[in-house]
């Protein structure tokens, strides 16, 4: 007699980042309280790719102690892409300085997205002042040596930081923002401070702009302390320097030339590129307001404009929706999509790539559910979602199998497939790597040995033999090669999530026991160790 496989996580963190891969965000809300904080920091990711149930769950309890993690996630992975951008949605100075003082650590934050940081004005209009916590601007005042940092805050609104930025940089700072900080010195009556700065020689004395056409800072700053037209001078040049950047049109979104100067004349004159990668305020109520002027003069939106509405996480629904009207195929790029969203594309018949990934993303940020989608989707669009093997949404994904009964084994058939759902560039594997393809390295020794019988393997069967470590910890990173082991077929991960959803969904103490079991060790197969966690905690409580 065959003895009873066991079921224990050799590491058991990444084992919990595997098994929360299935959440949705209501059980990852319910769950953060009860997670200790090293695990929640490797549940970050999992199976090579960002959790984004976890991100945006850390995101909703707006812990401070856990910005710092979600700020190194932005700004080093860069990935979720959106991360950066929900980050700067909350419009929190906390956040703001996290962000501005992580550059010294990081390096990796854009210049332009440093020069809004020290601004400090709200992100949703540009003028509503949003000061840096106390604390941070004392330190801010009384420490120096962080260059990127000290260039940045001459674009403070601050006078005594912009001031004391300046003073410190003297004749080496950025001329940009030593314009700033005149022009913020000169706005609040401290002109003796700029007058000081001038005949100590403190500001730069180069020509500088497109071909050293500009006069140096110090000839401007002279010329403002001498005249009241030399003033206006020096306040119309601080409008034309690069600075944090508002987007107020259509027109200045797509503004290729602003992006590219030597393509010609950019829309918005300026002493040098005024665009740079970072992630700039736009006027949404302007911008949606001059819709119906603009589309009857120049017709529908231009690619270019939407693309950066379709990537945006702060950009309005009814923006949004003017957008996928005219360009179906933009909505695979949205974050968060809303079920109006979903409706109008399947209203229009748009094509199943696009409502597969609109779906999943729906799924991962909790503004779509399985219910909405079966309800809305027609027959073959259902199908579609319904055979999805996108790792991110695989949770609703195993929802609306269950809702219209596609839900059960599958046959494996062939072993492994390289797509995953994410799209045809995107694929899971690679033609002759070994550990992409080889069941041993994907699932175990006694799970790998399933497949050399000649016979047909089920995904249940996989499930009932398989490593949990291999299952759920499928992923390790190689530190230098950056590279991946084996990792399951998206159809037996698909059906391990209708196992978690049959079991322990809507229930955050089920969840909680089969982790539990998963640390200390369970007589059985990880799919009867679902089943006893789910027993355990009694029927599931349904809203």
């Amino acid at each position: 007699m065959a003895p009873h496989p066991r079921t224990r996580a050799r590491n058991i963190a990444r084992c919990t980042a595997g098994l929360l891969r299935f959440a949705t965000p209501g059980e990852m809300d319910a769950l953060l309280g009860h997670l200790p904080k090293s695990r929640v920091e490797v549940a970050m990711q999992s199976y090579g790719r960002p959790n984004r149930v976890v991100i945006e769950a850390l995101l909703r309890r707006g812990r401070p102690s856990d910005l710092d993690l979600l700020v190194q996630h932005a700004v080093l992975a860069g990935d979720p892409p959106e991360l950066l951008g929900r980050l700067l949605d909350l419009d929190d100075p906390e956040v703001n300085a996290t962000l501005l003082t992580a550059e010294s650590a990081l390096g990796r934050i854009p210049r332009n997205l440093r020069r809004q940081l020290a601004h400090q004005t709200s992100r949703r209009d540009g003028v509503t002042p949003l000061p840096l916590p106390a604390e941070v601007r004392r330190t801010l005042l009384s420490t120096r040596g962080q260059e990127p940092l000290d260039h940045a805050l001459l674009c403070a609104a601050d006078p005594d930081l912009a001031g004391d930025a300046l003073l410190y940089l003297g004749a080496g700072a950025d001329p940009h923002g030593a314009v700033l900080a005149c022009r913020t010195l000169l706005d609040a009556g401290r002109r003796h401070e700029v007058r000081q700065l001038v005949e100590d020689g403190r500001l730069p004395a180069f020509r500088w702009g497109p071909e050293d056409s500009e006069p140096s800072v110090l000839a401007y700053a002279q010329a403002a302390l001498a005249s009241a037209e030399g003033e206006r001078r020096l306040r119309e040049l601080s409008e034309r320097v690069r600075r944090p950047e508002f987007l107020r049109s259509v027109a200045e979104i797509a503004d290729v030339d602003g992006c590219e100067p030597w393509r010609g004349a950019p829309l918005v004159r300026t002493v040098v590129n005024r665009r740079h990668p970072c992630v700039p305020r736009v006027g949404w109520d302007a911008v949606l307001a001059d819709e119906p002027r603009r589309r009857a003069a120049e017709g529908p939106f231009p690619l270019r404009a939407a693309r950066f509405v379709a990537r945006r996480t702060d950009a309005p629904l009814d923006l949004v929706r003017i957008v996928v009207a005219d360009h179906p195929d933009l909505a695979a790029l949205l974050p968060d999509p809303a079920p109006e969203v979903l409706a109008d594309l399947a209203g229009a018949g748009a094509g199943a790539d696009v409502i597969v990934k609109v779906a999943g993303n729906g799924f991962a940020a909790g503004t779509l559910t399985a219910e909405f989608v079966a309800a809305t989707l027609p027959e073959a669009a259902l199908r579609a979602v319904a055979e999805s093997l996108w790792i991110p949404g695989m949770r609703g994904t195993a929802q609306v199998r269950a809702l219209i009964g596609l839900d059960g084994d599958v046959t494996l058939a062939p072993a492994f497939v390289d797509e995953t759902g994410h799209g045809r560039t995107r694929r899971l594997r690679e033609p002759g790597v070994r550990r992409h393809w080889d069941p041993v390295l994907a699932y175990g020794e006694a799970a790998g040995r399933l497949f050399t019988t000649g016979r047909d393997v089920t995904a249940d069967a996989v499930l009932a033999a398989v490593d949990v470590d291999a299952v759920l910890a499928a992923v390790e990173v190689e530190p230098l090669l950056g590279e991946v082991e084996g990792v399951p077929d998206p159809r037996v991960l698909r059906r391990l999530a209708e196992h978690v959803d049959r079991h322990l969904g809507g229930r955050p103490e089920a969840w909680m026991v089969a982790l539990k079991l998963l640390e200390d060790g369970f007589v059985g197969t990880l799919p009867e160790l679902l089943a006893t966690a789910g027993a355990v905690s009694g029927p599931a409580v349904t809203s």
